[in-house]
């Protein structure tokens, strides 16, 4: 009798063991599951700055090619001339820069992607885990309760004699 107590203790705190194993992975994938949503706002984010970055480079190359047209078309004066070389120089140093800047937004949300996969890869495992966690808990509980069952009816059976 005693190694029923026994045994129905150990089946209990295994039980308990595993509910808090459970518990923690739920937590653990409320958490991923949170980052990945934060990854997801910054990807998009990143992805409407690059927006913003090619519309600009569209509209200073069309001033750089309108500055060379007028260039091309020439004033003769040299201090114009001059002028529009300096503004050139200055709108294909803003398009390297902003090419630039492209170029290392596109990288991050490239890595923001990487890692947002990541995290949702954690977290299938993690909800895989906890499913069978839970079937693993199930069937404690229900051996648990078969064995209650033998013991009740073993006390009961002792009791009559």
């Amino acid at each position: 009798m005693d190694k029923i107590k026994e045994k129905l203790e150990k089946l209990r705190i295994e039980s308990d063991s595993h509910q808090s194993r459970a518990e923690k992975a739920e937590a653990e994938v409320k958490e991923l599951k949170a980052e990945v949503a934060k990854r997801e706002t910054e990807v998009q984010s990143l992805n409407n700055k690059v927006t913003l970055l090619q519309e600009n480079l569209e509209r200073t190359e069309r001033r750089v090619d309108e500055v060379k047209l007028k260039k091309s078309e020439g004033d003769k004066e040299e201090s114009q001339s001059e002028a529009l070389q300096r503004k050139v120089q200055m709108l294909e140093q803003q398009l390297e820069d902003k090419d630039r800047n492209w170029k290392e937004a596109t990288e991050k949300s490239r890595g923001l992607e990487l890692t947002a996969e990541q995290a949702e890869r954690k977290a299938k495992q993690l909800d895989a885990e906890k499913a069978d966690l839970e079937k693993r808990l199930e069937e404690m509980s229900q051996k648990y309760n078969v064995v209650k069952q033998e013991l009740d009816s073993t006390l009961k059976g002792l009791e009559d004699l």
